[in-house]
């Protein structure tokens, strides 16, 4: 958290005093001292000049116990630190990128809608990372302030993103409520609403969550046995251990004519655990094997080395709880699966709409790959 700490610290050195001054009362020095800091390298430097007063108070109101006048700067900032997310080096590179294009808002609204892509936040995070807090303090003012129903349609990713940010567990009952980015103008229609004449409110509809790789049950697996599917030529039926309570699962694959029989057998591979089951020629199937190809291979995925029945498959940045079963009505995995591919190391990734990838990996962080395949269809 390279750029975290950094921007952490510099924040710290010029809140932390050895005196009794209310923090409100720095806050005019710390903005003079922005305007001619450069102790960092440049690349860090025009984000923290550039730090605009909604973002310095929503940092020191967001983190104000932390902020002890008397406590060791390095305490403070690792004490900031332990409530932020952590990042790999491609999202702290991210991070100074976003920071940069969130000065010029909101020139740059529609490129920060954008960059949002199936995420919660910014960086994929599960919680508010270090951008989306000062992002959201830049941003907050000119929405509530002059924004019209039809910008908050045209951004709804961005209006959407800043709602959850606002009701995040690190920003609740700290900021006025007046304050707040009005969901609801969402469905306003452009016109204020006349006063309503007394009676039950309707209820609100329930926001629907953003689709994300975390929702997707990807898990290893152990192939017990496999056997032809007796009324179907084209299909195995394998027995899979996934690490269910319940015992192994029986899943039906379209493997016959890529795969032979023996390699089917005793083996560890990934699957897609929370499909709902489908009945493929009388045998009911519970699962998926996830598998790589191209126009004319297919191969399965290959779990890491050390990996055992049952163990957790994540896209990172997207470890989060997956759905118990996903919804077909809602096509999650038809909508994600498209951008599951392999890249030229043969490891299986997820493809972001920025270009950015996520490679499959398991607690440790090892990654899932193919056997042979670049730029595969990964299903």
């Amino acid at each position: 958290m390279v750029f975290a700490s950094r921007t952490i610290r510099f924040v710290v050195s010029h809140f932390i005093s050895r005196t009794s001054r209310p923090l409100s009362s720095a806050r005019p020095l710390v903005k003079r001292r922005f305007e001619n800091f450069d102790y960092y390298n440049l690349q860090y430097n025009s984000s923290f000049a550039k730090m605009s007063d909604p973002a310095l108070d929503l940092l020191s109101e967001t983190f104000a116990s932390s902020l002890t006048l008397n406590a060791d700067p390095n305490q403070v900032t690792a004490s900031i630190l332990s409530q932020l997310p952590e990042l790999t080096p491609e999202q702290e590179s991210k991070q100074a990128s976003l920071l940069a294009l969130s000065e010029t808002f909101p020139e740059s609204a529609t490129q920060l809608n954008e960059a949002l892509n199936f995420s919660k936040f910014f960086l994929a995070s599960e919680k508010p990372s270090l951008v989306d807090l000062i992002t959201y303090a830049r941003v907050r003012k000119p929405i509530v302030e002059s924004w019209t129903p039809e910008q908050f349609k045209a951004n709804e990713k961005l209006i959407r993103w800043a709602d959850r940010v606002q009701k995040s567990e690190v920003l609740k009952g700290k900021q006025d409520p007046a304050t707040l980015i009005n969901l609801s103008v969402l469905g306003s229609g452009g016109e204020k609403k006349a006063k309503k004449e007394k009676g039950p409110k309707p209820q609100a509809k329930k926001e629907a969550a953003p689709i994300t790789p975390a929702m997707v049950d990807l898990r290893v697996g152990f192939i017990q046995k496999a056997i032809k599917h007796p009324d179907a030529d084209a299909l195995y039926v394998s027995t899979i251990d996934m690490g269910d309570e319940s015992g192994p699962r029986t899943v039906s694959s379209g493997l016959v004519k890529y795969i032979p029989l023996e390699e089917m057998q005793q083996r560890l591979i990934v699957v897609v655990a929370n499909l709902k089951p489908v009945t493929m020629r009388g045998i009911k199937s519970e699962a998926m094997v996830l598998c790589a190809s191209d126009d004319e291979t297919v191969e399965f995925t290959i779990p890491p080395e050390g990996s055992k029945a049952g163990d957790k498959i994540f896209f990172e940045g997207f470890d989060g709880v997956p759905e118990a079963q996903l919804n077909p009505k809602k096509k999650i995995f038809e909508t994600l699966q498209p951008n599951f591919t392999t890249n030229e190391q043969f490891e299986v990734v997820f493809k972001l709409e920025d270009g950015s990838v996520r490679k499959l990996v398991n607690k440790e962080g090892k990654v899932v790959k193919s056997a042979t395949l670049v730029g595969a269809q990964v299903r």
